[in-house]
């Protein structure tokens, strides 16, 4: 079917460009409020300009490590995540694309007629692209957004996994070197056991007793060694080094337990308004509901276009085509159908993260607080005990009262309560972070299997 018109091919572009508005960028960036809010810079993608960069990475090395500098020397230097923050370009460049009006195009007829050659020129415009395309930029921003707040969450899950591998980082080397100390002390004790074997001043059985302890103590070194090369190489991944020789200064130990816990209210509801998951799948749910308006409104108009047509030997020969599909075998009705069934079927699941995110958030607290219980409970009551049991019987051991093999024997029931009260400390600091990762987004961080190992024992113990 053709319409023939005396529009020019140019008056007819500039009516059909006049037909489409231009579509601002509103950027909600929710990855860098997050940095913002975290205290964090985040750094230049462009290996070409990254100098300074790297130059910040290593005056921060030169540095006593702490809890926001392995966070800052993370999000500068962690490659994972540099990468995604490359991804948000991409998503931007697809952004700007979907705002762009489409291509016209051009097509030059050369035919031969009785009079001689005539040249045709014949433009073409896809009016459906047109039509729809503040409904395709609607769609594209809130693909942006979720890349967006993707991103942030990567942030987040950043900071917790450096942080988290800090504080395992400390906690190992702190352990190796107390348990150092300790077979110091045992390897003494054994020399001073075997003279006193000797000259049968110690039975058999006492001196089995103290190789055993001694043993004990030389496995439980090596492990705590393992540990410490473990957790400093899980350190170095998340701060993006990859040079084993690289000089981290830790602090000797970590801070100690507060007093006090500071009130949580409205956990639950601080989660719902501010979890980047859960926005995401809100702005997920807003962009599959734009799709299938989109379906619905241009079920009868797909493959619409429109053609302007001339000869150049003829000047007022003008011709303007409008095409469009006939919906004879695809009525459009199953991608209408599709595009329902997606936005019910994220609407159920972000319904279902929402309870998760509720639950996630119960089970983070109640773990910090039983957390915390149990490390006040080594830090007030078993390691002072523990201590002022030592310096009575070191007392009683200087006053000859008792006698070495008591010593040893108290040796032996501190190395388990000094040892679980620094692991006491470091689930009290991990459980902390789980739970702001609760309140923020889906938490990832893995709580070591010892943490159930502090926590059954405590809750013997009374707690």
């Amino acid at each position: 079917m053709s319409i023939i018109t005396k529009l020019s091919p140019l008056t007819v572009l500039v009516l059909l460009s006049a037909c489409a508005g231009t579509s601002q960028l509103q950027q909600n960036n929710a990855l860098i409020q997050q940095a913002e809010q975290q205290q964090l810079t985040l750094a230049p993608v462009d290996p070409a300009l990254r100098a300074e960069t790297e130059q910040e990475v290593k005056r921060l090395l030169t540095e006593p490590l702490s809890l926001q500098n392995v966070s800052r020397i993370a999000v500068l230097n962690n490659p994972d995540f540099l990468a995604t923050l490359s991804s948000l370009e991409i998503s931007r460049a697809e952004l700007a694309q979907a705002g762009l009006l489409p291509n016209p195009g051009l097509r030059v007829i050369r035919s031969r007629e009785e009079e001689g050659y005539n040249t045709e020129l014949d433009f073409s415009f896809d009016l459906f692209g047109l039509l729809f395309l503040k409904s395709n930029q609607a769609i594209a921003e809130q693909q942006a957004r979720q890349q967006q707040q993707q991103a942030a969450l990567k942030l987040l899950e950043l900071v917790t996994q450096s942080r988290s591998a800090f504080i395992e980082a400390v906690v190992a080397q702190q352990r190796f070197s107390y348990l150092q100390t300790v077979q110091e002390a045992i390897d003494a004790s054994a020399e001073l056991a075997s003279r006193m074997y000797q000259v049968g001043n110690y039975s058999e059985l006492q001196q089995a007793r103290q190789k055993k302890f001694a043993a004990e103590i030389r496995l439980q070194l090596a492990t705590a060694q393992q540990q410490q090369y473990q957790s400093r190489e899980r350190l170095l991944l998340a701060l993006g080094l990859s040079d084993a020789a690289v000089s981290l200064q830790l602090p000797a130990y970590l801070p100690a337990i507060p007093t006090e816990m500071q009130p949580q209210h409205q956990l639950e509801q601080q989660a719902l308004e501010q979890r980047l998951d859960l926005q995401q799948a809100k702005v997920r749910l807003k962009q599959l509901q734009l799709q299938l308006e989109q379906n619905k409104n241009s079920r009868f108009v797909r493959g619409l276009s429109s053609e302007v047509a001339g000869s150049v030997q003829h000047s007022t020969e003008r011709e303007v085509a409008l095409g469009f599909e006939l919906p004879l075998f695809d009525s459009g009705a199953q991608r209408i159908n599709k595009a329902q069934a997606q936005y019910q079927q994220a609407w159920w699941q972000a319904k279902a993260l929402e309870q998760k995110a509720l639950s996630q958030v119960r089970q983070a607290y109640n773990l910090q607080q039983h957390s915390y219980q149990v490390a006040r409970h080594y830090q007030d009551q078993l390691v002072p005990l523990a201590q002022k049991i030592n310096q009575q019987n070191v007392l009683r051991y200087n006053g000859m009262l008792i006698g070495v093999f008591e010593l040893i024997a108290d040796t032996q029931a501190q190395v388990s309560t000094v040892t679980g009260q620094m692991t006491a400390q470091r689930d009290f600091y991990l459980s902390q972070l789980a739970l702001q990762q609760a309140l923020w987004g889906s938490p990832t961080l893995q709580l070591p299997a010892a943490m159930e190992t502090t926590n059954t024992s405590a809750a013997a113990a009374g707690h």
